[in-house]
């Protein structure tokens, strides 16, 4: 059987024609997730061309063939490029047994409707919310839109008969299923059961701290994305200044963080804010949050953000926003409203303030992980796979 896997992930490409990521799907966790049922997967996503890949991870590979789909993002020829996109589509899902929608996508949004057309079965894949993401894009147009495709996006989804979400309650409230589909929940964190010698040696640093030290604060998330809440962040770090406490905000990523910086020099606070770049997922990323104190997720808008289970399964203390399915991942107490860096900061000096707690959090922290790890999500994915497999082709 074929697979094609659709979403809006804008894709790296170099010269020779090799595919990359900036971590999210990289070649391993896409052969691991979808190759067992399948003997090819077809991605179909946007297309960008980089000169230097050495911070990415390779996504190409044996059974696995990457497709270069318009970019829709912009209004400018618009109907030209979705045209285009329709027509691109509906090629590749004449090609394949089963389409894969991972929603909020415009891509996956076309794809599911093609493949009804061409009464091909389908699963969609609900990783986010469309509604908050268009809404806190930061222009009158993604506001304007919101309403729009919130009430599409719940249509599409109550009438998907496989349905996956990566949050256990919040995204299913949002979008319900339909009614008798086969439905999972479960991250698209990828990460093996946490290691315990990772939280030996958290808490060996934790105790090693002292109020003088450099506190290093780590943040993971798109520069040119406003609903990642970097901004809050810089904020919050003039805040912890204010407070006494010596710290710096590390925030890995990449895209245009020109309007970052700015905050930053207008409050004063540019050598405390380090703008590190990309890493290629997997062990890179790791021993980043090793060499990080805290971890923040001052986002907007979440599904169930991968980058904060990450830092638990290494024992880092967290607070992040009220979004999305954060409220699933981590207490209360560490949990503050979207944009409210003052809310943000307080609850850091806390932790700054007081080991014990820290140790606790990063125990606590560290137990939730293993929830998401590969060896509990795998399990879960096979059933479901098992279940698509068996009802559409028999097998």
């Amino acid at each position: 059987m074929k697979f094609l896997f659709v979403h809006s992930h804008k894709f790296k490409y170099d010269k020779y024609g090799n595919v990359y990521s900036e971590g999210q799907f990289p070649y391993e966790l896409i052969k691991k997730r979808y190759l067992p049922y399948c003997r090819e997967v077809f991605i179909a996503g946007r297309a960008e061309k980089v000169k230097d890949q050495q911070r990415l991870s390779k996504s190409s590979g044996p059974n696995i063939y990457h497709y270069k789909m318009p970019d829709l993002s912009t209004i400018k020829n618009r109907y030209i490029r979705s045209r285009k996109l329709k027509s691109k589509l509906l090629k590749l899902i004449k090609k394949v047994d089963l389409v894969i929608a991972r929603m909020p996508s415009i891509h996956a949004r076309y794809a599911i409707k093609i493949a009804k057309k061409l009464n091909k079965p389908y699963v969609v894949e609900v990783v986010g919310d469309v509604f908050i993401s268009l809404w806190t894009h930061g222009n009158i147009f993604g506001k304007l839109l919101a309403p729009f495709e919130y009430y599409r996006s719940r249509k599409i989804i109550k009438k998907s008969p496989y349905t996956i979400y990566v949050t256990k309650k919040y995204l299913q409230k949002r979008y319900p299923p339909k009614h008798n589909g086969v439905t999972i929940h479960a991250s698209n964190v990828e990460m093996q059961m946490p290691d315990k010698e990772s939280l030996h040696k958290r808490i060996l640093r934790i105790q090693n701290m002292s109020k003088e030290s450099m506190f290093k604060i780590g943040l993971i998330g798109s520069y040119s994305s406003k609903y990642k809440g970097i901004d809050t962040a810089i904020k919050s770090i003039k805040q912890l200044k204010t407070k006494g406490i010596n710290c710096k905000l590390l925030v890995l990523g990449s895209g245009n963080n020109d309007w970052l910086k700015k905050i930053a020099k207008s409050l004063n606070v540019e050598n405390n804010i380090e703008f590190v770049g990309v890493l290629p997922g997997g062990k890179a990323v790791l021993n980043w949050l090793d060499s990080l104190d805290l971890y923040i997720q001052p986002s907007l808008t979440e599904g169930l953000p991968r980058a904060l289970i990450e830092a638990m399964s290494r024992g880092l203390p967290c607070v992040a926003s009220n979004v999305g399915g954060i409220p699933e991942l981590l207490e209360d107490s560490f949990i503050h409203q979207a944009k409210d860096d003052t809310e943000l900061t307080n609850k850091l000096f806390t932790l700054i303030n007081k080991t014990t707690m820290m140790k606790e959090q990063a125990i606590k922290n560290f137990n939730t992980s293993k929830k998401y790890s590969a060896e509990v999500l795998d399990k879960r994915r096979q059933q479901f796979w098992s279940k698509v497999i068996e009802k559409e082709f028999g097998k």
